[in-house]
């Protein structure tokens, strides 16, 4: 990895532990208010839907001379969130506190995924680039998620949610180690390319097989590590455990991302990110199933690094997917970055609800057997359904044959 490229991960890594922290912490505080199981997961799924809300006209909005301010305002409001959510008890004021930090998160990673691409060096390899950030993601997870559980079992969840939103801060110092020389040139090369495409052409250019396979597995991607996400230390505490060795089993299941992605790239160059797509999730979901049937931490955890593996190698996949198999000169970076984080936000927001939904009929328990089984059959219905979408170029194509044959009778 390049020095310029590592310094591009570090403001994600610390962006994602400041969302991690802060959302190992909001179930169990919402627990201790005696909040019931279905009301968590609907709380936990507003932040997704303001974030889902942000993404296209972040992309919309993305240039390369002005993301990092864009970046800035985006982060000062989730760590402003994040610190207040100790004191929103009610639902309304939760509720409200979780929609602007989504929002704000929402807007800070599509502008930086597209910042990242824009701006890596010109001799990286794309490939290891992604699987680079995608690394950092779970560096950030893992970091967060022990941290914020230690801090809780220590100090309370308040102390959590302040120690959160001091991340956030860091990431906002991190922004500006990528020195003016460093980007300045990029900067101005991305100014230039700002695309002549109307929006709606821009649009229309996502209505491609290919496009919308990786939508899917996005979607489908987030909607099981969600649905896992939010219940697992409800579960976790069930059998016994304490807060800091759920945080323990996350820190983990994420380090086995962290470590696994970088190396993924190279996977997905002899296997094919497309094959590593469609059949990865499947496996995923059979391990997912294996938790019920475990009770104690060893077990659990060795359940959860199976799946973090098989997550790792699918995520970085899709990516390599998403900067490789579309056309920039038919959609946008910024676009496509917003849809692409759109259909994990729509993964985000199904998974807890879903999960208080099958929780409520099943249990936490069989949550885990139940959830990942609906969600592989849904995952190749809409992969199939994928399989029908005609190219945007291919429908206007016809069309204009159409009306030169009408004109010529």
């Amino acid at each position: 990895m390049k020095a310029a490229t590592l310094k591009l991960c570090l403001p994600i890594m610390a962006m994602t532990a400041q969302q991690t922290a802060a959302a190992l912490v909001i179930p169990p505080f919402l627990d201790s208010h005696h909040y019931p199981v279905s009301a968590i997961g609907s709380l936990i799924s507003v932040a997704p839907v303001l974030a889902l809300v942000a993404r296209l006209p972040s992309g919309l909005l993305y240039r390369g001379e002005r993301a990092r301010m864009l970046m800035v305002a985006a982060l000062l409001v989730m760590s402003a969130c994040t610190f207040l959510y100790s004191f929103a008890v009610e639902p309304l004021q939760f509720a409200l506190v979780q929609a602007f930090n989504g929002f704000g998160y929402g807007a800070a990673t599509t502008i930086y995924l597209a910042f990242y691409v824009d701006h890596l060096p010109p001799d990286e390899d794309r490939h290891h680039a992604m699987g680079y950030y995608t690394g950092c993601l779970a560096v950030g997870y893992s970091l967060g998620g022990f941290a914020a559980g230690y801090v809780a079992d220590k100090l309370g969840y308040e102390m959590s949610f302040r120690f959160a939103s001091v991340l956030g801060i860091l990431c906002i110092a991190l922004l500006f180690l990528l020195s003016p020389s460093q980007t300045r040139k990029t900067e101005a090369k991305a100014a230039e390319k700002k695309s002549s495409e109307p929006i709606l052409a821009s649009l229309k250019g996502i209505l491609d097989p290919k496009v919308a396979s990786i939508i899917v597995v996005a979607l489908f991607l987030n909607l099981l590590h969600q649905m896992g996400n939010a219940f697992v230390p409800l579960y976790g505490l069930a059998i016994g455990l304490s807060l800091t060795q759920v945080g323990v089993i996350r820190a983990f299941y994420s380090l086995t991302n962290a470590v696994t992605r970088p190396f993924s790239g190279s996977v997905a160059k002899n296997v094919g990110q497309r094959t590593l797509s469609r059949y990865g999730l499947p496996l995923q979901s059979a391990f997912m199933m294996l938790v019920p049937f475990v009770h104690s931490f060893g077990p659990l955890m060795t359940v959860f690094l199976l799946a973090g593996f098989v997550r790792a190698i699918v995520i970085v996949a899709n990516s390599i997917s998403m900067v490789e198999d579309v056309d920039a000169t038919r959609v946008s970076r910024g676009v496509i970055s917003g849809l692409y984080n759109a259909a994990g936000d729509v993964g985000n927001i199904l998974g807890p609800s879903m999960g208080g939904l099958i929780a409520t009929f099943t249990g936490v328990g069989r949550l885990f057997f139940v959830g990942p089984l609906m969600i592989t059959a849904a995952f190749f219905l809409s992969l199939w359904a994928c399989r029908f979408i005609r190219p945007a170029a291919a429908v206007s194509s016809r069309r204009t044959e159409k009306g030169l044959a009408s004109g010529e009778r």
